[in-house]
């Protein structure tokens, strides 16, 4: 085991075991996501993300040529500009103007580019007292600790514990109501504004077309950072640049409402060099009340090299909201000193690769479950789930994986395989075995659940039994492939879609039943088995003869349909191949919904009250949400009573869950929770991921709830007389 592992485990068992912080997080988090829904509401969210992602896709495009032109602009209103190939040049340019102009105090408003350098540490060890002005920053720094989240650094503190941290740096106890602690930082840190020499901000966007920086603040400390003191220090990532400020404003359109659920911040700045004045005859003075002195730190520390890559290159949109962080089921439970680096959330496991290296987040990549909630809210169409696999592959790649865990994923890949696999997990289980679960005695997997049993027959062993029931005159045909989940553990799921497609007028066929599609090996960072697989399923399903291939397996369905392509990336013949494949295949809940709309045909009316859990990749991926509801209430007559947080991850995440019990188990207890809250005892959901998981939970803690694949509730109705 490596010190950095051991340090990564510390941290988080630390993280599990700290009360306060899961109190904090469960404060602020829960509302940052209310917020946020509620502002875009009010808007065209879809289309004002659209316009966004366009526009800060083309700046990228157009990078080098916007530098040479802000540079230019900047310039020609009297900023100095610099540029900092990495890290360490930029501490060594912000240093030397400090020296240049004697300073002794520095005020700081926030930044996450200098967290990303570590100025503020490196000017202090060069004799310079650095204030941080923004409230969660000047709280961690009094704290000695780093920013948790981007938007909200202290967000992992409760008002208590910054209570008794104020406390010491006034001498006498405070209260711990947050206008008595905002009170304290106004006062303490008032002074430092006048007595500044210099202030360093970061910027949210820096225009080309004029030379301006745009910043975007809550506090108005940015403002006093920007006026009082003589010398104005901007570090600024190069990604920041715009061409003109239309864009800039279409940031602010969004950057407030994604990140704390503002319609916009308390203070929007566009500063064009330095302060002057020309009322005097005309002539231009600089310097009459603001700063003399402007200079940008351009900060390049592996973003060109971003921009170099076809997908990475996507991240450096990003407009630095926080979004990805508040909708993460793993931050939720852990915070950012565990998930992340500097940058920390889903966009922190992306980029920090880049800045500080793979063996940075080379462990904490792994708290991600792959749950794509994050893609649903990134205000700039960051496909960040993807890339946090890419990550993972690269992190494999450095520090590898546990033993068992490649053992495993390297047996589960070819059919012949996972029938071995499958038959000793047959023959191992029987004295675990209850109820269709394998209780395990001792672990902390054994509190989080049982585990599924491999069924006495799977659904391969039923496919001539299936084919014989086909409609004489069927309107279409399809291939089902039923995933390898659903076929060995799954097998009476797998059966019901078979015979709800028959009763829809398809014939149905099951192909390659025993085969798994590599989605286990692609989140595992196991990427060069798993392109093995991706090749060999192309040959095989390519051989198909069907209409479409249908999946009730989303997360497969997605595995072939979206990420085949991009893990052949670079084998242009296999990416064709694996495009014209993804056309043909659809997951088995939207292609129900389109027929039995088309077809209007209609079962027994069931007479259940049930709730619905939104699998993650059916509702965060397909955009499914209305469609399985729909299905139950009109072809079933079954009445759904809705749960909070219905698309939140269960904690399954396929390997997470066993990887990271601990973790697994607080994001499934708050699920449960909410499962409970219904007053119902049957929950349906259409992914096979998340019907193991919840069966096993519930059976873990002995509940009579149950859990059924969607399929399983449709064919009862339209196998029984209406």
């Amino acid at each position: 085991m490596t010190a950095s592992k051991t340090e990564f485990h510390r941290r988080l068992g630390n993280a599990l075991a700290n009360d306060r912080l899961r109190t904090a997080l469960r404060r602020a988090l829960p509302e940052l996501r209310e917020r946020r829904d509620a502002r875009m509401a009010e808007v065209d969210w879809e289309g004002l993300r659209a316009d966004l992602t366009q526009r800060k896709a083309k700046a990228i495009d157009d990078l080098p040529a916007l530098i040479e032109r802000f540079t230019l602009e900047a310039e020609a209103v009297g900023a100095k500009v610099y540029r900092a190939v990495d890290a360490e040049e930029a501490r060594r340019i912000v240093t030397a103007i400090c020296r240049a102009k004697k300073a002794k105090l520095v005020v700081k408003s926030k930044s996450m580019a200098t967290e990303e350098i570590g100025l503020t540490d490196h000017l202090e060890s060069q004799g310079i007292t650095t204030v941080e002005t923004d409230l969660g920053e000047w709280i961690i720094q009094l704290a000695g600790e780093r920013p948790s989240h981007l938007i909200a650094p202290a967000i992992h503190k409760t008002r208590e514990e910054i209570a008794q941290l104020f406390a010491k740096v006034v001498g006498h106890p405070v209260a711990d109501d947050t206008a008595s602690l905002v009170a304290v930082a106004r006062k303490e840190l008032r002074q430092s504004f006048i007595d500044a020499d210099i202030g360093i901000t970061g910027g949210n966007a820096l225009i080309a077309e004029t030379g301006t920086l745009m910043l975007v603040t809550n506090e108005g400390n940015a403002d006093l950072a920007t006026t009082l003191p003589s010398v104005h220090i901007a570090v600024v990532g190069i990604e920041k640049i715009v061409p003109t400020i239309d864009d800039a404003i279409a940031i602010v359109k969004l950057l407030a409402r994604s990140g704390t659920g503002q319609k916009i911040t308390s203070y929007t700045q566009f500063i064009t060099g330095p302060s002057r004045s020309a009322d005097i005859e005309l002539k231009s003075q600089i310097g009459v009340h603001g700063p003399k002195e402007l200079h940008f730190v351009l900060l390049d520390n592996g973003r060109s090299a971003m921009r170099d890559d076809p997908f990475f290159r996507d991240a450096l949109s990003c407009i630095r909201c926080g979004a990805c962080s508040n909708v993460c089921p793993s931050y939720l439970e852990v915070g950012g000193h565990v998930f992340g680096h500097i940058y920390t959330g889903p966009i922190g496991l992306v980029v920090s690769p880049w800045h500080h290296g793979t063996e940075s987040v080379a462990h904490e990549q792994g708290l991600c479950m792959g749950c794509n909630a994050c893609d649903t809210v990134c205000p700039v169409s960051i496909p960040l789930a993807s890339l946090i696999t890419d990550v993972r592959a690269k992190a494999v790649e450095k520090v590898g994986m546990p033993w068992a865990k490649k053992l495993f994923l390297r047996q589960w890949s070819t059919p012949e395989r996972i029938d071995r696999v499958t038959g000793w997990l047959a023959t191992f289980q029987d004295p675990l075995r209850r109820d269709g679960h394998v209780r395990l005695p001792f672990g902390a997997l054994a509190q989080e659940k049982s585990l599924p049993a491999v069924a006495d027959r799977p659904l391969h062993y039923r496919a001539r039994e299936i084919t014989s029931t086909n409609p004489k005159s069927p309107e279409l045909r399809v291939a089902m492939f039923p995933s390898c989940i659903v076929d060995h553990f799954l097998p009476g799921a797998g059966y019901a879609a078979a015979r709800v497609l028959q009763a829809l007028g398809a014939e149905v066929h099951i192909v390659e039943g025993r085969r798994c599609c590599g989605l286990p090996q692609l989140n595992g960072g196991d990427r060069p088995t798993a392109i093995t697989m991706a090749k060999a399923a192309i040959e095989s399903l390519e051989q198909v003869t069907a209409d479409r291939i249908v999946i009730p397996s989303s997360s497969c369905a997605i595995t072939i349909a979206q990420d085949y392509a991009r893990m052949l990336a670079e084998e242009p013949a296999w990416v064709e191949r694996a495009r014209k494949l993804a056309d043909r295949i659809t997951a088995f809940t939207p292609f129900v919904a389109r027929l039995s709309r088309e077809r209007k045909v209609w079962g027994r009316k069931l007479g259940l009250r049930a709730t619905y859990h939104d699998a993650c990749q059916s509702a965060n991926v397909l955009g499914i949400g209305k469609a399985p509801r729909a299905l139950l209430r009109e072809l079933a007559g079954v009445e759904i009573v809705e749960m909070a947080e219905s698309a939140v991850c269960c904690g399954f995440g396929g390997s997470f869950s066993f990887e990271f019990p601990e973790v697994a188990n607080r994001v499934l207890e708050r699920k449960l929770a909410n499962i409970d809250a219904t007053g119902v005892d049957l929950v349906i959901s259409d992914n096979p991921g998340c019907l193991t998981h919840l069966r096993g939970a519930l059976d873990a803690r002995r509940k009579g709830t149950r859990v059924r694949h969607l399929a399983e509730v449709l064919w009862e109705s339209l196998s029984s007389p209406s």
